[in-house]
């Protein structure tokens, strides 16, 4: 069992306050990820002889610690988000190899802002709110965006009052209406990024401005659609990825619920403050709503341009203490436990949770504080506060207790087909 010491991304989405409110860390700007594993980009320290040293170290030196893993088989974070992620999906495990290979021919350098495939992973991701968190996932059914889109063109074409210098733009969005009620959703996809990007920034810009005067509920828009549209609008104006966010279901989940986006799945995180696990890969193919490198031709190639139902991820009861979100994904799982609550209701002793983990695990306190003590002849013990983590070695065997009501998430790798 090891103390972790784990970075911060500061990207410029990240809240200004959330990671400072729930673990209290000094906060001079945006804070986007706290990131715990042994991503080589950013890995977590742990003390290993009085001297720290990175996770992804400490196991290139002791492969037995990844249980048979070929590198350690996740990355596990706390995301929050007060601006909206990129329009964004990833490749499967083939694709990314390919990729990977094609950009190593071309003599793009690895770690070139250009690139697309940054390893020769997929990426799989679970995404469980902490707090109330919004998401975009997956296309909704045409007919509904189809009628959005035409009250978006009406309503443009209102506030332009015959201006010539708007009729590409009012052109753009009536071929976007008929593809959509034809179903064809990886043309209007293209349309949208390619074929008419620039009228598309044109929309977006003039959605912006129109909602800015109007407000959202006096707009004429369904209301989650102008929802939608502000808050994606207020960060990127003129980015052609707003319009596609009409395409997209618009999820809101309260704590505790969750979404499996496999690869192809078109998403974007829009706010709120949740954890995310995902196979241990930084490939990510975006289209809009960011300033990072866009590959508009590899996200048509790998989106599934399907209407797709919302992917929940929905846990199971472990015992009292513990629930377990178990996607078919065999680089991780990941449990939520909640303790002490026994204690503050009756007054008695709670029953420490006994962890025996299955391969490199994560245990994260995300409330209160956590009394951890190792099984092993050695003794060793942590306390762990609010925002702190702990590696677990395979198989070492930990009680996990809280006197005050206290939350923690344990990351392990996956187990499909597990009961």
């Amino acid at each position: 069992m090891f103390r972790m010491t784990n970075p911060v991304r500061d990207y410029a989405w990240g809240s200004t306050t959330a990671f400072s409110r729930l673990f209290g860390l000094p906060a001079d700007g945006p804070q986007a990820e706290l990131w715990m594993g042994a991503h080589p980009a950013a890995p977590s320290q742990v003390v290993v002889d009085g001297a720290p040293t990175g996770l992804d170290a400490l196991c290139e030196g002791r492969p037995e610690l990844l249980d048979g893993h070929d590198g350690f088989p996740y990355l596990f974070k706390v995301l929050a988000a007060d601006r909206p992620l990129s329009i964004q999906t990833h490749p499967t495990r083939e694709r990314a190899q390919a990729g990977f290979a094609a950009e190593d021919a071309a003599g793009i350098p690895r770690d070139s802002p250009r690139r697309s495939y940054k390893d020769t992973h997929h990426k799989p991701e679970l995404v469980v709110a902490v707090e109330d968190f919004s998401a975009l996932c997956g296309f909704r059914p045409s007919p509904a965006a189809a009628d959005d889109v035409a009250v978006l063109r009406s309503l443009l074409a209102d506030v332009s009052a015959g201006s010539t210098a708007d009729v590409p733009m009012l052109a753009a969005l009536e071929q976007l209406q008929h593809l959509l009620e034809a179903e064809r959703l990886a043309e209007a996809l293209e349309l949208i990024l390619r074929g008419e990007r620039g009228a598309f920034a044109r929309t977006a810009a003039a959605v912006v401005e129109m909602l800015d005067e109007t407000g959202t509920e006096k707009s004429g828009l369904d209301p989650t659609a102008a929802d939608t549209l502000r808050c994606a609008g207020s960060a990127f104006p003129d980015d052609p990825g707003l319009i596609v966010a009409l395409l997209l279901n618009r999820v809101d989940l309260s704590p505790g619920q969750a979404l499996y986006l496999p690869a192809g799945n078109l998403h974007a995180y829009l706010h709120g403050v949740a954890v995310e696990i995902m196979a241990n890969s930084d490939n990510v193919l975006r289209g809009g709503l960011t300033s990072k490198h866009i590959d508009v031709d590899e996200l048509l190639a790998v989106t599934d341009a399907a209407v797709l139902p919302v992917p929940w991820c929905t846990p199971a009861s472990v015992d009292e203490h513990r629930r377990r979100y178990a996607p078919d994904c065999e680089e991780f799982q990941l449990e939520h436990l909640s303790l002490g609550a026994h204690r503050r209701e009756t007054g008695q002793e709670t029953a420490a949770v006994r962890i025996r983990p299955h391969g490199p695990s994560v245990l994260l306190c995300l409330r209160g504080e956590l009394h951890v003590e190792g099984e092993a002849a050695d003794g060793t013990s942590l306390v762990l506060r609010a925002g702190e983590s702990a590696f677990l070695a395979p198989d070492e065997g930990v009680s996990v207790s809280a006197e005050a009501e206290s939350e923690a998430f344990l990351a392990a790798p996956g187990r499909p087909g597990q009961d």
